[in-house]
Formats: structure tokens, sequence, C-alpha cells
């Protein structure tokens, strides 16, 4: 048997972040702690308002189902997925905190690392880019001297910011990862995407809006600069029909529901020859870790949203100039400070 609690952590950031859906100074997240027996495990849900995601949505979502779920017999967190996935069908931030624990509370009482059990080498984990906010220039070059780092994302808000990509290239020689965060106009975009291939960019992330993606073409791109689904992509049911538009997605734990849909996102993408990018929203090292156990297994990694907090309630997975190392731990490795 197990219980389920719920607590909620303000996130405090380092500097103002903005992208194409506004600025923010903070948010606010959702911890769950599955206990069973003397182990626990732990998972994260943060809130996203311009998805829907708030603190009171959570809390009432966790309230409605914790009996039910304390309530189920598992063996392993596959198990319990089938058997919570229908009762947050529409709450996957919820779902992905639950499944983590599970993961993590499941390593523990296997005596392993998530990445042991899943046969995967943590010294095979990509490089994560540090994602640089929209700001002035100035602003956005301090950031890059601030924290040297062998590749950037560079969140941009509208077509007419190419300008700013040239001049941000004169002050790095880093790779360069473009987020348009779906702000870009269809008729824009390719010749765009031309410039963007002289400019160390290795990839393009959602340029158009959900619902435009159709409008790309993707005999015009190149290998060496895919472009990548991230709003266009949630969950397993969008990656088959990404694969007519973009050449990767970005899977992320919270908007999928976990790591165990994300493994079967992850199976999906390479049977239709899609290639993969780890991301995360701005969470705490809690969320950070569970992505971090099955990051041997993409192409791209966005695993930074923990280094861009003031006040990180967590410790765990390390990030040194985009090398990620996982401590060889049972479960996820992670504790609350």
């Amino acid at each position: 048997m197990t219980t389920l609690e719920f607590r909620s952590f303000r996130l405090n950031l380092k500097d103002v972040f903005t992208l194409s859906h506004g600025s923010y100074e903070y948010r606010d997240t959702a911890i769950v702690t599955m206990r069973s027996g003397d182990l626990y495990g732990i998972g994260e849900a943060t809130v996203i308002p311009y998805l829907g995601v708030s603190l009171p949505k959570l809390k009432s979502a966790f309230e409605r189902v914790k009996s039910q779920l304390e309530s189920f017999s598992w063996e392993n967190p596959g198990e319990l997925y089938q058997q919570a996935a229908p009762l947050l069908a529409e709450d996957s931030f919820l779902l992905s905190a639950i499944d983590c624990a599970a993961w993590d509370l499941y390593g523990k009482r296997q005596g392993k690392p998530v990445y042991e059990l899943l046969g995967l080498n943590p010294t095979a984990i990509p490089l994560t880019s540090y994602t640089i906010g929209r700001d002035t220039e100035e602003v956005m070059k301090r950031k890059m001297e601030v924290m040297p780092w062998p590749i950037y994302k560079i969140k941009i808000s509208s077509g007419q910011d190419l300008e700013l990509i040239k001049n941000l290239r004169k002050a790095s020689d880093s790779t360069f990862r473009i987020d348009a965060n779906c702000s870009w106009e269809p008729d824009r975009l390719y010749s765009h995407y031309r410039e963007l291939s002289e400019l160390n960019v290795d990839l393009l992330e959602q340029p158009l809006p959900l619902g435009q993606e159709v409008q790309q073409d993707k005999s015009k791109h190149r290998r060496d600069l895919p472009v990548i689904a991230d709003e266009s992509c949630s969950g397993i049911e969008d990656v088959e029909k990404c694969a007519d538009w973009f050449d990767g997605i970005n899977i992320k734990l919270m908007k999928c529901g976990g790591i165990t849909p994300a493994l079967e996102m992850i199976k999906r993408a390479r049977e239709l020859g899609l290639k993969t990018m780890g991301g995360c929203m701005t969470e705490s090292s809690v969320g950070i870790a569970a992505m971090a156990h099955i990051s041997p297994h993409f192409d791209y990694l966005d695993l930074d949203g923990a280094l861009l907090l003031a006040n990180d309630p967590a410790r765990g997975v390390t990030i040194d100039a985009g090398k990620i190392r996982v401590p060889n731990k049972p479960g996820l490795g992670c504790e609350l400070k």
C-alpha cells in the first residue's frame, strides 16, 4: 500500500524570463510524494498558466484521485500508469508527477537507479542547451557572458528576430538552437530558415503556431537543421501526425504524462524516423532528474530548467557546462533539501 502527499513551492528565477507567451519572475510547482513503508518517491508538476495549469487545479485533481490511487495494487510503474491515466486524462502534469514518483519508488525498491532498470548508460547523455530568454540584445549577451555554455537555446518571439540572432552570433561561437514558440509567419518561414543554416544553428523548434504546421514543407529541410515540434506534440497520439511536417519532436514529461508514456513516444518516433529532443519546463531538480534518467535515448537535450532558478528546493542531478551527471543511487537519485 502507498500513501500520497502534495506540497507546493514557489520557484524564483535568477532573471526575468521572456518567451512569446509572456514574461515571468517565478513559477509555482507541486511535488507529489509517494510513500511505501520506509521508502518514498517524488515527482513534480509545474504550474504553466498559458497551458491552463494552475496550483488550485493541480490540488483539486490530486484530492479527487488520491484515495483511488492509494488503493491501487501495482508491481511496476507501468501497471500504476495504466490505472491512473484514465483518472487523469485531463491532468497530464499531475499524472506525470505521480508516474515519476512511482519510478523513483520502484527504483528504490529494486535498489537500482532508474537508468539501470531501463538498460541505459548515463555517460551517453547528450549535452544540454542553456536557454537565453527573449530580451534586449545587451541583456541576452550579458546572460551568455555570465553563463559560458557550448549550446544556447535562444528564445525569440517574432519573425523579425534574425538581426538579433546575427548579432548574438558575433558574441559567441557556441552552437545555437532557435525556439520560436509559434511566433513565425508561414510566408517568412523558409527565407528565415535559409539564413539560420548559415549561423551555426543546429535546430529550429516550433516556428509556426499550433495548427499551421501543415504549411511546413519537409522537402526544404536540411538534415543538419531539423525542424522540431514542441507545441504540436504533447502525447503519443501526436507523434505520427508530426512526422508529416517535422523532422523531430520535443518530449516533455509533464505534457505527455510521465516517464512511462515518454518511453512509448520515443519508440514510436524512432519507428517513424524522427529525431527526439528531451525538454523541460521551468522546474526544480525533481523534474529534471526524472528526464535525466531517460536522456540517453535523445538526440538533443534541453534540460536546464533548474539552472534558471534562484531557489531550487531539491538536489540530485548536476549540470556543468552542458554535461549532466546522474547520481548512482536507487530511484531518481534526487531529494528535497
